[in-house]
C-alpha cells in the first residue's frame, strides 16, 4: 500500500512513518500542501497513493489547494485527517472535502491502533477458504458473482432455484449463503431464508446475504426480519461484496471455533478421563431425561451397576498403573457391548453404571451376565477380573423416583458380593413383580 503523509511536525511525522514502514507500506512524507500538491500532480494510476494522511493545517489557507485539487479532480484516494483541536467548523470542512476518517493526535496509543487496524483492514481479503451456496436464476449475474467469490478463494456452489438450493442445504455444510430474493419456481428467496432458519439443525445459524435490485424498504425490513444477516443491491459492486463476504465468512469461522471450542470443554466436564465413559456429571444430566422419558411414555428402563472384584488387591499388588490400564480395558469393553442409546458411566473408583432405556428386568439380566462373562475373559494385564453386578428396573414399587432406583441396583450389588461375588443379582422387588428367582 502507498502511503502519503502531509505532516508539518517533523517528530510526529518520523511516528507515523515508522509505524507505516512496519505495516509494510511504502510511505512518501510532505510538510505542506503545496509538496503535496506537486506529488498528486505527477502520479500515474501505477504510481497513484492508496491512502493519504493529512494534519488540520491543509485547511489552512496556504494549504488549501490540495485539498482543492483532491475533490476538483474526484480522487478515489481516501484521506485520514489527524487532528488534537476538533471543532464544528473542522468537521464541516472535513465532510465537505470527503475526509474518510478523523482519528486524534492527542492519544498516540490510541491512534497508532486506529491506523494499524484501518491498513490492515484495507489489505487484500484472506478468507482461508469456504464454502458458499449462491442461489440465482440470471445466468449473466451469477456468471458475475461466481467470479468475484472464486477470485475470494471460495467454493462456489450455484443453483437457479430455491428449491434445489435448499435440498443441497440439509445435505452438506456451507460457510455462506448468497440468495437473490426473486427466483423462478415456487420458492422465493424470502421463503428459503425462513426455511433455512426453521431448519433444526446448527447449520440454521449459516449466515445468509441476500441480493435485490427492488429498492423497497418494506422488502429489505421483512428479509432482516426473516433472518438474513446483510444484504446487497443488483448489480453488486466487487469491492462491496467482497467486504461483506468476508465479514460474514471471518465471523462463521470464528463462531465455528467457538461451538468447537464449547464442546470439547462439554466432552472433558461429561468424560471420565480415564476410561471415556460418561462421569457422575454427565449421567446426572441425562438420566432424568431417560427416567422421565420412560415415565411419559411408558416403555421400560433398568440399570446395571457393576463393581470390580478385589480391585484393591490389584491396585496394592500390581500398582496403581497397572490398575488404571483395568479400568480403561473394562470401559473401553463395556462401550463397544452397549447399544446405541445406552449410557455407559464410570461412578466410582472401580464402579460402573449402564442406564439401559427399552430394556425390561429380563432383558437386563441376560445383558448383565452376558457382560459378567466377558469381563472375565478379557484378562486386561493377563489379570483375571471378574465383577459383581446388581439389577434395577423401573417400576411402580419405586415411585418413580429415579434415587430410589440407583439405590435398589446398589442393593443388588452388595448381594452379589455376599454370595460369592462374579455373579448377577436382582433387587428384590424386581424379582418378585417379574417372577425371577432372588439371591439370598
Amino acid at each position: 500500500m502507498k502511503v502519503l503523509i502531509l505532516e508539518n511536525g517533523r517528530l510526529f511525522q518520523k511516528i507515523l512513518r515508522d509505524l507505516l514502514i512496519e505495516l509494510d507500506c511504502s510511505v512518501s512524507c510532505v510538510r505542506n500542501g503545496e509538496e503535496g500538491l506537486n506529488l498528486l500532480v505527477n502520479t500515474t494510476e501505477e504510481t497513484k497513493y492508496d491512502l493519504i494522511i493529512a494534519s488540520q493545517h491543509i485547511f489552512d489557507k496556504s494549504d488549501t489547494d490540495f485539498i482543492k485539487h483532491c475533490k476538483k479532480f474526484k480522487l478515489d484516494t481516501p484521506i485520514i485527517l489527524l487532528t488534537s483541536e476538533p471543532n464544528e467548523t473542522l468537521l464541516k470542512n472535513a465532510r465537505s472535502a470527503g475526509i474518510k476518517d478523523i482519528f486524534p493526535k492527542t492519544n498516540l496509543i490510541y491512534l497508532k491502533s486506529s491506523i494499524r487496524y484501518y491498513i490492515q483492514g484495507e489489505q487484500t481479503f484472506n478468507i482461508q477458504g469456504g464454502r458458499v451456496l449462491y442461489v440465482e436464476d440470471s445466468v449473466s449475474v451469477s456468471h458475475i458473482v461466481t467470479n468475484y467469490l472464486k477470485k475470494l478463494n471460495l467454493e462456489v456452489t450455484h443453483y437457479s432455484t430455491a428449491e434445489e438450493a435448499f435440498h443441497a442445504f440439509t445435505e452438506f455444510d456451507y460457510d455462506l449463503v448468497i440468495t437473490d430474493v426473486m427466483l423462478k419456481g415456487t420458492m422465493d428467496g424470502l421463503s428459503l431464508v425462513r426455511m433455512i432458519r426453521a431448519h433444526n439443525s446448527h447449520t440454521s445459524k449459516t449466515p445468509i446475504l441476500a441480493m435485490t435490485g427492488n429498492s423497497d424498504t418494506q422488502l429489505r425490513i421483512n428479509l432482516l426480519h426473516a433472518g438474513i444477516n446483510d444484504y446487497v443491491t443488483k448489480p453488486p459492486i466487487e469491492e462491496e461484496l467482497a467486504v461483506r463476504v468476508n465479514n460474514l465468512i471471518t465471523n462463521k469461522h470464528l463462531a465455528d471455533k467457538v461451538r468447537k471450542q464449547q464442546r470439547a470443554l462439554f466432552n472433558i466436564a461429561m468424560t471420565d478421563q480415564l476410561t471415556t465413559c460418561h462421569n457422575r456429571h454427565s449421567l446426572s444430566e441425562y438420566a432424568p431425561k431417560y427416567f422421565k422419558d420412560a415415565i411419559r411414555y411408558q416403555h421400560p428402563l433398568s440399570i446395571m451397576i457393576l463393581d470390580l472384584d478385589h480391585f484393591k488387591k490389584i491396585n496394592d499388588e500390581f500398582g496403581h498403573t497397572t490398575g488404571d490400564v483395568v479400568l480403561e480395558e473394562v470401559g473401553k469393553l463395556l462401550m463397544s457391548i452397549c447399544r446405541q442409546g445406552d449410557i455407559v458411566a464410570r461412578i466410582g473408583g472401580e464402579e460402573f453404571l449402564i442406564l439401559l432405556p427399552h430394556c425390561n428386568t429380563v432383558d437386563a439380566m441376560d445383558k448383565a451376565e452376558n457382560v459378567r462373562a466377558l469381563i472375565e475373559q478379557t484378562k486386561p494385564c493377563d489379570l483375571t477380573v471378574t465383577a459383581s453386578i446388581g439389577i434395577a428396573s423401573l417400576s411402580k414399587q419405586y415411585d418413580e423416583d429415579f434415587d430410589k432406583l440407583y439405590k435398589a441396583a446398589d442393593k443388588a450389588v452388595y448381594l452379589s458380593k455376599e454370595n460369592g461375588r462374579n455373579q448377577v443379582s436382582i433387587d428384590r422387588k424386581n424379582a418378585e413383580a417379574s417372577g425371577l428367582k432372588q439371591a439370598n
